[in-house]
């Protein structure tokens, strides 16, 4: 991996001279499944363009600035705990993707998401195959492109799949750790309650598990990564709203590694809602909740508006009448002021999670009549 990444380091520093440059990336989260994934899916077209030329131009995207890296606790814990150099990551902030689409020199492998944000929607010319485990965006058909979407726990499933039946030999011990940490943080270590494992993440995961040095058992592994995703002893509100955020529609939705009910207790947390919302040029802001300690789920889900609208009615009557899934939301306190309105909701049903409820918000925001 070090050389690997060594490698795309020295291609950045002149773009100009690469021809092609091959570019894989995770979604705007910069999860530890995006991160893991960018890196693994890199190294193996990397290392299979590397039979054809000997110096290609591969580079894996931690799809984020720099200095938001940080605040991906989890991430920069479990890269290190596997020796990958931080140093040598590249990051979205340094990279012109625009400019390289523009001269159609850019060959764009999109992991752990398929449908591109209004800012990235210039890349999508260049976009040659797409690797994800959610369900199909009818907006995004990607005709003529190479697509693997299937519904499974986590991506890294996917591209560990890849590995598997194309270079094998790749799966030395720090890529099958790297790739095992990501599978078991996104199906919440099999977890019945959490639902999110299929046989495609078990059978994956026992192959990874046969790989020399992959030793600490399943448990370990999983609790010492949540550990670092629930270290908000650093952050701030701010840090912890950019932390894990996607927009739906327009509307900004923020995972939180801790419930909704213990962040806003933290000094500054409206405030800071409310400078995310308006950063993100909106009225609207929905936050996701989410505790798993002793390995019991629990969510809760808080709307976030400037001002009364239709589009804040929408979102809030799809989030409470919503059956596929069902929600099962109960309000649980409120908040209301001259110019901001907060609603909390306990959240009964906790195998939803994020992944069901962005399209329940997109439906609703492309609904609702242009606030302009």
């Amino acid at each position: 991996m070090e050389k690997f990444l060594a490698a795309s380091k020295a291609k950045l520093a002149d773009l100009r001279m690469a021809g092609k440059v091959t570019v894989v990336m995770g979604n705007q989260t910069c999860d530890l499944d995006s991160a893991v994934c960018a890196l693994v899916e890199g190294l193996l077209r990397y290392q299979e363009a590397r039979t054809r030329n000997h110096d290609p131009a591969v580079i894996p995207v931690m799809n984020v600035a720099e200095e938001e890296f940080r605040v991906r606790t989890e991430v920069v814990y479990y890269l290190r705990r596997h020796n990958v150099p931080l140093n040598l990551l590249t990051f979205r902030s340094q990279v012109a993707l625009e400019v390289l689409a523009g001269e159609r020199r850019l060959e764009l492998v999109l992991v752990d998401h398929h449908a591109l944000p209004e800012r990235d929607s210039s890349l999508a010319d260049s976009v040659v195959e797409i690797i994800d485990h959610r369900p199909r965006d009818a907006a995004w058909p990607w005709r003529g492109r190479t697509i693997n979407l299937q519904t499974v726990g986590s991506c890294a499933t996917l591209v560990a799949g890849n590995v598997l039946a194309r270079r094998p030999e790749a799966l030395d011990s720090q890529v099958s750790n790297l790739l095992r940490g990501a599978i078991l943080i996104d199906t919440c270590n099999f977890s019945k309650e959490a639902n999110r494992a299929t046989p495609l993440d078990l059978e994956v995961m026992q192959r990874l598990e046969e790989v020399d040095g992959v030793r600490d058992d399943r448990e370990t592994v999983y609790k010492e990564i949540l550990a670092a995703k629930t270290d908000i002893s650093e952050l701030t509100p701010r840090d912890l709203l950019i932390k894990d955020y996607k927009m739906a529609g327009g509307v900004p939705i923020a995972g939180l590694p801790v419930l909704v009910e213990e962040f806003i207790k933290l000094e500054g947390a409206y405030e800071a809602v409310e400078s995310f919302t308006r950063a993100r040029n909106g009225q609207l802001a929905i936050l996701m909740g989410l505790d798993l300690k002793n390995d019991v789920v629990t969510r809760d889900i808080a709307v976030f508006s400037l001002s009364p609208d239709e589009l804040e009615n929408k979102v809030i009557r799809a989030l409470t009448s919503a059956t596929q899934p069902s929600l099962q939301l109960t309000e649980s306190s409120s908040l209301v002021e001259p110019g901001r309105r907060f609603l909390l909701y306990r959240q009964g049903n906790v195998r939803a999670s994020r992944k069901q409820i962005l399209p329940i918000v997109q439906s609703a925001a492309v609904a609702a009549p242009c606030q302009c």
